[in-house]
């Protein structure tokens, strides 16, 4: 009832301007250092997305809501902090129905959207008698959560409502495979959808499954890599590279359409990479501290891109801390709806143009697991279970290997009662009461080290200790 009683009022509120299409590209376990437009690391080669970012804006300090896979894509396509709704990590789905999506939402507006690659926000796997009484699984997928067209899975099988020509499916969803590599059968699925709804205004959710494992060797990608490097690395830049000639693809075919002053485009990826020796994906951080599945930014600060030629300014390097959760209320806002402040995020568009001021957030926070974390402005300040902190002046050399904790114990305690504040607006609310030993590990290998201890990570190229840009 909510979802109906919020579609027909907003639809009496619609404004008569021109709606720009929204494609969102998120990228899975996308290390910061992994654009070369960050300057970062030699070795990648991103042409397409450095072209993105010259025509539009790179995001320096750009957040997701999670280091983990299913709660940061909870969090981007509902734009509210996850733990709103109880999707607070992996094994926590599915996204309940109840929640509004962006499609949902923009439904009102006029807009046919789509969903392509990684959906991962169905139920998780159970136990057999749990499995006979749950409904569905299919009941969770894109086209219960607003997306008229989906072609949902990550790797060559997924469930489909149209063909990879567009050719609707009887009695969707259907299972297709493709034996292509993953990133092509998924540019042909959008470069499909956005044929057929060019007259359309448009919403795109491309969820490109890379560089995440399995790792694989897709050419003419991978001969192009440096063969001096470890095999994962390779494997990484080729399955990015892939990725990244799909964009130009996507990008070429809006030029051709006369779509891309209209269209608004972010790529962001979903979290940083794994850098555990036995889970390195071949991605990098660099130079930031930690890896997925920590609250360092190493872990949610990620490659994060917008481009809207004519809208936005082109070049633009934005310093500001923004966040995934933006989108929804970036995508709303263009699309001529009212504001909604169930919303977590803001519109972004205004400070980008430089009609507002300030940063569009006074802070962000997180909670995963065994941590919990806020970031305002400079200052960081994480919970590790019950009894570990840390402060962190994320502007300092040292950024986030140095625990600035006792030098700063004011900070720590405003921080802490911002902590306190947002966390008790969640659906179960609850700081860490017990550590995780994962999570123990994790900063005892980047952060509660001997200096000049090195990471444990023999076979990719070591962590620099460099500031944070």
């Amino acid at each position: 009832m909510r979802k109906l009683f919020l579609f027909f009022s907003l639809a009496t509120s619609l404004l008569a301007a021109p709606k720009p299409n929204i494609i969102l590209i998120y990228s899975d376990d996308h290390g910061y250092a992994d654009l070369a437009a960050q300057k970062a690391d030699p070795d990648i080669r991103t042409p397409h997305l450095d072209a993105l970012a010259r025509d539009g804006v790179r995001f320096t300090r750009g957040y997701v809501s999670a280091p983990q896979c299913v709660p940061s894509r909870a969090g981007v396509i509902t734009g509210r902090y996850q733990q709103r709704f109880g999707v607070d990590e992996n094994g926590k789905g599915p996204l309940p129905l109840a929640e509004l999506t962006i499609a949902e939402r923009l439904k009102p507006a006029g807009y046919v959207s789509a969903q392509v690659g990684k959906w991962h926000l169905e139920p998780p796997p159970r136990g057999n008698a749990d499995e006979a009484a749950a409904p569905p699984a299919h009941a969770f997928l894109p086209g219960a959560q607003g997306f008229d067209e989906y072609w949902c899975g990550p790797m060559n099988s997924f469930m489909a409502s149209h063909d990879l020509k567009g050719t609707p499916l009887a009695n969707p969803p259907q299972r297709l495979t493709d034996p292509r590599f993953r990133c092509v059968w998924q540019t042909e699925a959008a470069l499909t959808f956005i044929d057929r709804h060019a007259r359309d205004p448009f919403f795109l959710y491309l969820a490109y499954y890379t560089p995440h494992v399995p790792l694989q060797s897709p050419e003419p990608w991978f001969s192009k890599t440096p063969p001096h490097l470890p095999l994962q690395r390779r494997q990484a830049l080729a399955m990015i590279a892939a990725m990244d000639e799909g964009i130009g693809q996507i990008r070429a075919r809006l030029r051709e359409l006369s779509l891309e002053k209209n269209t608004l485009i972010f790529f962001i990826g979903d979290n940083g990479a794994p850098l555990r020796p036995a889970a390195w994906n071949g991605s990098l951080n660099l130079p930031l501290t930690g890896e997925k599945g920590m609250l360092t930014d190493g872990g949610v600060r990620t490659p994060f891109v917008a481009a809207w030629p004519g809208k936005l300014p082109a070049g633009l390097t934005y310093e500001p801390m923004v966040s995934a959760l933006d989108v929804a209320a970036t995508a709303v806002a263009q699309a001529g709806l009212p504001a909604d402040p169930a919303l977590d995020g803001v519109n972004l568009i205004p400070f980008l143009r430089g009609e507002k001021s300030g940063p569009p957030h006074a802070a962000l926070f997180w909670r995963w697991r065994s941590q919990a974390a806020v970031l305002d402005g400079r200052w960081k300040l994480i919970l590790l279970g019950p009894t570990q902190r840390y402060l962190f002046d994320t502007a300092s050399p040292e950024g986030e290997t140095k625990n600035l904790l006792a030098q700063q114990p004011a900070i720590a305690e405003r921080l802490l009662t911002q902590l306190q504040a947002w966390d008790a607006t969640l659906q179960t609310p609850g700081l860490p009461k017990e550590t995780n030993p994962q999570d123990q590990i994790f900063f005892a290998t980047h952060i509660d080290r001997q200096p000049g201890a090195a990471i444990a990570e023999p076979t990719a190229p070591k962590a620099r200790k460099k500031r944070n840009p």
